[in-house]
């Protein structure tokens, strides 16, 4: 039997993967350097330049502002005053749940064809503004979504979990997670199962990455439950995707509601210095 996206919702995300947005304008970077296995482009939201690729969002009942300064640095989306068990930013392609908010849904480099695009890392820089409720056992995870044809049914999830956050990381963190879409196997760390809840196979690893509905990160472990008391305000900046591919692909953004964006090419920003807790 296939996993349900309303059992996903309210276990895996709480119910706030798709936000309300509003019509303020972000910023995409792209950018390539040269490692030792080739040539590594990077390509990152930083909100400074009025472009929205993404739309990342974390709740449904509350809208997303551009901030123009706080970020890190710059210019970063923010959202507050929500309550969830587990708070979460998600990317989310027009292909999940069709007919259902669909304004908040947009194809980009963050969902889609992984595996052509070559992708080798995710991160992103969230800051915890104002804690809800804090407990054991979160740690920050990127869970990936491919749902079948009709959108609501999981044919496979992926979740990738960093170390346990014993105390709220309240400030800017980077947060990076390890993708190799190109393996032949299940990369380590990976969990990696079918929507019926049955493992994965390495086969279906690159299948999978073939086509990815829904990018989340948020402060949670799979399998744990959490309170939901207080609320929330949360902020995210410079999302960045990571590939290997030759040609180099040309990123085109979705158009926001306030026109048309651009492309600028940029490395990945310096985060201003934090001060030193006394």
């Amino acid at each position: 039997m296939k996993k349900s996206v309303t059992t996903f919702f309210f276990i895996a995300l709480g119910a706030a993967v798709l936000g309300a947005g509003n019509n303020s304008s972000k910023v995409i970077d792209s950018g390539s350097t040269e490692s030792g296995s080739g040539a590594t482009n990077a390509f990152i939201e930083t909100y400074d330049d009025g472009t929205d690729v993404g739309l990342w969002n974390c709740s449904l009942s509350v809208p997303r502002l551009l901030e123009a300064s706080g970020g890190n640095p710059g210019a970063y989306i923010q959202q507050g005053g929500f309550s969830t068990h587990v708070p979460t930013w998600a990317s989310v392609s027009p292909r999940f749940q069709p007919g259902v908010n669909d304004t908040y849904k947009i194809d980009s480099l963050y969902t889609g064809d992984w595996t052509s695009l070559g992708v080798i890392s995710i991160s992103v820089d969230l800051n915890v503004i104002q804690v809800a409720t804090w407990a054991t056992d979160r740690a920050a995870t990127l869970e990936l979504l491919q749902m079948d044809e009709t959108g609501f049914n999981v044919n496979y999830d992926a979740t990738y979990t960093l170390p346990d956050l014993p105390d709220p990381p309240v400030g800017w963190q980077t947060y990076s997670f390890p993708v190799d879409a190109n393996s032949p196997t299940i990369p380590e760390g990976w969990v990696f199962t079918r929507g019926d809840g049955t493992p994965g196979t390495d086969a279906e690893w690159s299948q999978f990455l073939h086509r990815i509905d829904l990018t989340s990160i948020g402060f949670y472990k799979p399998g744990f439950a959490y309170p939901g008391l207080g609320t929330w305000i949360l902020g995210i900046d410079n999302a960045e995707i990571d590939f290997q591919t030759g040609p180099t692909p040309t990123p085109t953004p979705t158009p926001s509601p306030t026109g048309t964006p651009g492309v600028t090419p940029r490395p990945r920003p310096t985060p201003h210095p934090r001060p030193t807790p006394r």
